[in-house]
């Protein structure tokens, strides 16, 4: 809300000429006179959250000190501040904040905040994996997987991504598809590919729909049916994907009017059921 000024005039030309009887007196130029309000602007729901948990925060509390640093680095009831957000972030993950560990390596991992730094992305990644974090488990396998401050370990990188697939992590759940689907440190294998892409779409992810889609056009780990193929495309085309839109022009001129009908139902269906399985977002 913001703050009201009260503006008063005072005409003191009027009080001269009532005590001059009459006698006409000119009314001299007069600067308005501000009276400053003493209502204090009101705090938004926001605004009255950060300040909670910056009470919360200073006295020590752990979990108040994560979220205090996603505050800041959203511009949540406060102004962003990606150092500030560092600050918190390393002072809840040195006691062990799993959330705030996480963070900490993603923000190491892509230079917000700080210089990048891949050994200190993944030392920080490790700490919140071990205590069971799907997105830091993800994020070290890839580390491991391309040799990003840590050696290059195929091995280590497919054992991790399974963790974080496990454990509902979408990204590790389609970096997985991707390895079976290649054969790349697994022996090919369309149908694990299959799966694994089904969990990653139904968690949301944006381009997962468009390999699907190829899967049952081509047949591979699946039936082949281009229905259904037409359906995963119409679902990431709704995502924002514009990668199937060539191949739907392909299908539009194979498929009945009918078939066409019953995709985009089949698409809505999907559509549907996955939203009743997405896992809902932690509250930051």
């Amino acid at each position: 809300m913001s703050i009201k000024v009260y503006l008063m005039r005072i005409s003191f030309g009027i009080c001269l000429g009532l005590l001059s009887c009459g006698q006409p007196a000119e009314p001299p130029e007069t600067a308005p006179i501000i009276t400053p309000s003493t209502e204090k602007p009101e705090l938004s729901d926001e605004e009255k959250e950060f300040a909670r948990l910056s009470v919360l925060a200073v006295k020590g509390d752990a979990k108040s000190q994560t979220s205090l640093a996603h505050k800041y680095a959203l511009g949540k009831g406060v102004k962003k501040n990606m150092k500030e957000a560092v600050r918190w972030y390393r002072v809840a993950g040195n006691q062990g904040e799993v959330e705030a560990q996480f963070n900490l390596g993603y923000m190491y991992y892509n230079g917000e905040g700080l210089p990048r730094d891949f050994a200190k992305a993944a030392e920080w990644f490790r700490k919140s994996a071990a205590q069971g974090n799907a997105g830091a488990q993800g994020s070290l396998g890839l580390m491991y997987d391309n040799g990003e401050g840590v050696p290059e370990d195929n091995t280590e990188a497919l054992r991790l991504y399974h963790l974080g697939a496990r454990n509902g992590d979408m990204y590790s759940q389609f970096n997985l598809g991707c390895i079976y689907d290649s054969g790349e440190m697994v022996p090919e294998d369309n149908a694990a590919a299959v799966k694994w892409w089904l969990k990653a779409a139904a968690q949301g992810h944006i381009d997962v729909p468009n390999y699907l889609g190829l899967m049952y056009d081509a047949g591979e780990g699946v039936p082949e049916d281009d229905v259904r193929a037409y359906a995963w495309w119409l679902i990431g085309i709704g995502r924002g994907d514009d990668a199937p839109r060539a191949n739907m022009a392909l299908l539009e001129e194979k498929l009945s009017a009918e078939e066409l009908a019953t995709a985009k139902k089949l698409a809505d269906d999907l559509q549907k059921e996955m939203e009743a399985k997405k896992q809902p977002e932690k509250k930051k």
